[in-house]
């Protein structure tokens, strides 16, 4: 019952990868969902074929448009990576593509498949996790510890350890009688 429910409650699609048909074309869309940084990318992955053959030259004559969050992308189509994979991780300004947190996107492929007239619009959901604008630069370093902080909150921490100890002592001292009590070494036997 409890997996029926799980299924029911998931989306109707999986939009991390989307294959559409164009006529005699197959187009697989693959997300780049690595969080944003900039030595890393986020962006769409795409291949398309005519029945088992790759379509080569894609990155003269398809164009890609991003779309979510009221924004309009335009992307540059690489040329194939060693996977066969036209990659549009960039915008056509040269600055990688940020999904702005996930959530829904269209990714809109226009142009020519060979001679046959595209224009496709993909819906796509990236995941939605925290992205970060910049990663943390080598070139950088981290700003050193302010030694008169330190020497402060160790002052603090005896302070409170002395009144501490100082309350511990005074309220032992209470509960004693005050005049000394004799009392006997180990073995021997006080007198009575």
């Amino acid at each position: 019952m409890a997996a029926i429910l799980a299924t029911l409650a998931l989306p109707a699609t999986v939009a991390a990868h989307v294959t559409r048909t164009v006529g005699p074309y197959t187009i697989l869309v693959i997300l780049v969902e690595e969080p944003y940084f900039q030595d890393n990318h986020a962006g769409f992955e795409f291949w398309v074929h005519r029945g088992d053959v790759a379509v080569q030259g894609l990155d003269a004559t398809v164009r890609a448009r991003a779309t979510g969050h009221g924004v309009t992308v335009d992307l540059a189509v690489s040329a194939p990576n060693s996977a066969g994979f036209y990659v549009a991780d960039g915008t056509t300004n040269g600055a990688p593509f940020d999904p702005l947190g996930g959530g829904a996107w269209s990714l809109i492929l226009t142009g020519t498949v060979e001679q046959t007239a595209i224009n496709e619009v993909i819906p796509v959901v990236f995941p939605s996790y925290p992205r970060v604008a910049t990663a943390p630069s080598a070139a950088v370093p981290a700003p050193a510890p302010d030694p008169a902080r330190g020497m402060v909150v160790w002052l603090v921490l005896g302070f409170v350890m002395a009144i501490g100890l100082g309350g511990a002592v005074w309220s032992r001292g209470r509960g004693r009688p005050s005049s000394p009590v004799a009392v006997a070494p180990p073995g021997s036997v006080a007198p009575r």
